[in-house]
C-alpha cells in the first residue's frame, strides 16, 4: 500500500512538470465548457440534453453541443483528495488531451474552466450486491434527506453535468427475475419489500417479471424526485448499468432521468444494445465506464477490460471504441475507466502518461463532434 501512494505522489508531481494547456489555449470554436459553437441548442445555463437533426446533443450552459469525453477517478492515492498544488496542472492535462469531463468517483476540486463533473451521489443506500428495500416507507426518507446533503450544495453551479445515482445495481439478466425476486425475500420476514415479493411469487411468472419492474419505477421515481427538489438544475444521469440490463428496467427511467449510463468493457461498443436502451427509455446514452489493460511495469493488474499487447494496441482500440461511440446519434459521450493506479489507468508507475493513449486521447477529441453529425 506504501508504494502505491509513493507511485502516486510521483505520478502527481511527474504531471506538475508537463506542458499546460490554459483557457486561452482552447480552439476558438469551443465555449469555456469545452462545447462546440457549431452546434446550437437551447441556451438555459445548465447542462441539458437536446436531439438536434436527429443526434442527441448535451448542451453547455452556453447553449453549445457537447460530447462529454471523461475520465473516471480522477483523484488522489487510496481513493483520497489530490494534493492541492497539483490541482490545477491535473485540469489543464485533461484539456490538453481533449477531456472536458472528470468522472465518477473524481476529486471534486478537478472541475474547472473545460472541465465539468459528473458527481456520484450517494442517495439511495444502494450498492453493487443488495438493493434497498424500497418498499419500506423509511428509504424514501432516506433518500429525500441525503439528496439535500449530497446535491443542494450545487444546485447553482453551472460545471456540474450532472448526479449519477449508483453504480452496477444487481438488476440481474433478463431472464434473471426471479433470481432478483430472490433478493427481497432474503429481507426479514417483517420487511415492506419481504411481502412483496412473496406475492410476486405467488403470483406466477408474469408477476414476478412486473415486480421487478415495479421495484425499478419505484427506485427511479423516488431518487429522481429527492436530486430534484434538492436540485432541480442538473441533469439525471443514471445508475451506471452493467452487462445487459433488463429493458423493461431500462424503460422504467422514463421522465426520470436525462441519460442512460452504462459501463462495458467489451472490444467493441454494443451499439444495438445502447439503441434498445434509448428506445426504452427515450433518451441518450452515455458509456459511463471502458477501457483496455496493456503491459504496465510497475503498477497492479486487476481490474475490467480486455487485455492488449502493446500500449500503442490499447490506444488503437480506444480510437476504434469511442469514435464509433461518436458516430452513433443516441450516445453523448464516454468515460475512461481510470486515471492511474493500474493496468486500466492512463498514468504509467513513474506518473507520467502512456504518451500512445493520451496522443490518441487529443486526436479523436479534435474531431469529436464532426463525427458526430
Amino acid at each position: 500500500m506504501l508504494r502505491s501512494v509513493i507511485l502516486f505522489l510521483a505520478a502527481v508531481l511527474s504531471l506538475a512538470a508537463l506542458p499546460t494547456a490554459t483557457v486561452e489555449s482552447l480552439p476558438k470554436a469551443r465555449d469555456s465548457y469545452g462545447g462546440w459553437t457549431a452546434v446550437r441548442g437551447d441556451k438555459t445555463g445548465f447542462f441539458h440534453t437536446q436531439r438536434i437533426n436527429g443526434f442527441w446533443w448535451i448542451i453547455t450552459p452556453e447553449g453549445n453541443g457537447f460530447l462529454s469525453k471523461g475520465i473516471n477517478s480522477v483523484r488522489g492515492p487510496l481513493k483520497g483528495p489530490l494534493p492541492s498544488e497539483t490541482v490545477p496542472r491535473v485540469r489543464a492535462n485533461l484539456v490538453t488531451w481533449g477531456m472536458n469531463t472528470a468522472g465518477c468517483w473524481s476529486d471534486q476540486a478537478v472541475e474547472g474552466e473545460g472541465i465539468s463533473l459528473a458527481i456520484r451521489c450517494r442517495v439511495s443506500g444502494a450498492h453493487e450486491k443488495s438493493f434497498p428495500d424500497v418498499f419500506d416507507p423509511s428509504w424514501r426518507e432516506s433518500v429525500i434527506k441525503a439528496a439535500l446533503t449530497e446535491c443542494s450544495p450545487h444546485r447553482y453551479d453551472p460545471k456540474i453535468l450532472g448526479y449519477f445515482t449508483d453504480n452496477e445495481l444487481p438488476w440481474k439478466h433478463e431472464d434473471e427475475a426471479r433470481a432478483f425476486v430472490g433478493e427481497f425475500l432474503k429481507l426479514p420476514a417483517d420487511a415492506p419489500g419481504n411481502s412483496e415479493a412473496a406475492r410476486a411469487c405467488a403470483g406466477g411468472e408474469a408477476s414476478i417479471r412486473a415486480f421487478r419492474e415495479r421495484v425499478a419505477e419505484i427506485y427511479f421515481k423516488t431518487t429522481a424526485e429527492a436530486i430534484r427538489a434538492a436540485d432541480p438544475n442538473h441533469m439525471i444521469l443514471g445508475c451506471r448499468f452493467a452487462g445487459r440490463p433488463p429493458l423493461g428496467v431500462v424503460a422504467r427511467m422514463a421522465g426520470y432521468a436525462d441519460i442512460v449510463s452504462i459501463n462495458n468493457y467489451s472490444l467493441h461498443p454494443p451499439l444495438a444494445l445502447l439503441h434498445d436502451m434509448a428506445r426504452a427509455a427515450g433518451i441518450p446514452v452515455l458509456v459511463s465506464e471502458f477501457s483496455f489493460k496493456g503491459p504496465a511495469p510497475g503498477l497492479a493488474t486487476e481490474g475490467s477490460g480486455p487485455v492488449l499487447t502493446s500500449q500503442q494496441e490499447r490506444a488503437t482500440a480506444f480510437t476504434r471504441y469511442a469514435g464509433d461511440l461518436l458516430k452513433d446519434p443516441v450516445c453523448i459521450g464516454y468515460h475512461w475507466f481510470k486515471y492511474g493506479d493500474n493496468w486500466q489507468g492512463v498514468l504509467q508507475a513513474d506518473g507520467t502518461p502512456w504518451p500512445e493513449l493520451t496522443a490518441a486521447f487529443e486526436d479523436l477529441s479534435a474531431k469529436a463532434e464532426e463525427l458526430h453529425r
